[in-house]
């Protein structure tokens, strides 16, 4: 498939349709800095994957030739960031460890079926022996690297980040990975770093030395990765999948709740995250249903 291909008929825009393109731009927002949903991967159940990388690439020539889909969308996707932000905010405005149990229950709900999709040969063969090993070293490099990256951070801030232009402006560019990575799910990464809950209520706040350098991280990476991105998954779908699967299982393992304060948190916590893991796998598979073909 040819990565210069959008649709060639801009789509008519009733009101329904622009309010459900809005829909699916809030959902895609959402996604992206919700922890256990990744935008990347309701931009492919959307349909938009491509032609949002095509815009990423090349945003003039895109906007021109499909504006009519975009509009809506990047209304939506700033209303989600925005309104999501909030959401998260007020979880996240006690000490509980419930709302991060949840989001752990999320991100595990997602990885049996990354996993799964991950071993789907591309052509329709079955996996060479070979191909299968690549599968598993790439899956294993990214989870021990990732586990030691984080745990490098860990040891030289001792985790009490506060939000300055630097921190928001890194905190997008991990975000912006989670917009083009399908299945990557950045916050999990910004939770261990203990900045993510600070960055959330910046957002939410519309405090503009937070917004602003993140959302320039968030477009520096649209616009240097997504075309190679896009590539990699098209041409090493085998290796970039499991990748995906192992920077997910490590940026999860180290988030998950250690202490609780009574034996009934701590259940609390593991109902919580197990409701959390159910929803997830049935949103992956309502997903699998209705995800338009390539």
């Amino acid at each position: 498939m040819s990565h210069h291909s959008t649709p060639a008929k801009q789509e008519k825009l009733s009101p329904v349709l622009f309010l459900l393109r809005v829909i699916q731009g809030a959902l895609i927002g959402g996604g992206a800095i919700l922890p256990g949903v990744s935008g990347g991967v309701l931009a492919v159940v959307f349909g938009i994957y491509r032609p949002m990388m095509a815009l990423f690439a090349r945003p003039i020539r895109t906007i021109k030739a499909q504006y009519r889909l975009f509009i809506p969308i990047i209304i939506g996707v700033g209303l989600g960031f925005w309104g999501f932000a909030k959401l998260v905010d007020w979880m996240f405005s006690g000490d509980s460890p419930v709302p991060i149990s949840l989001f752990v229950g999320l991100i595990l709900g997602t990885v049996p079926l990354l996993y799964r999709n991950a071993q789907k040969p591309q052509a329709g063969s079955t996996l060479s022996e070979k191909e299968k090993r690549h599968n598993r070293l790439a899956l294993v490099i990214s989870f021990a690297g990732l586990l030691c990256f984080l745990l490098l951070i860990s040891s030289l801030t001792r985790l009490n980040l506060t939000p300055t232009v630097f921190w928001s402006f890194f905190s997008g560019i991990i975000w912006g990975f989670s917009l083009i990575v399908p299945g990557l799910s950045s916050s999990s990464i910004l939770l261990f770093m203990g900045i993510y809950d600070k960055i959330m209520a910046g957002v939410g706040d519309l405090n503009m030395t937070i917004v602003v350098p993140l959302l320039l991280g968030i477009a520096l990476v649209a616009a240097l990765f997504s075309r190679l991105v896009d590539r990699l998954f098209e041409r090493r779908h085998g290796i970039a999948s499991n990748a995906v699967v192992g920077l997910v299982l490590a940026s999860t393992l180290l988030i998950i709740p250690r202490s609780f304060a009574s034996l009934g948190e701590g259940l609390m916590c593991l109902l919580v995250a197990a409701a959390g893991f159910v929803a997830a796998h049935f949103l992956g598979v309502w997903g699998e249903k209705v995800k338009p073909a390539e």
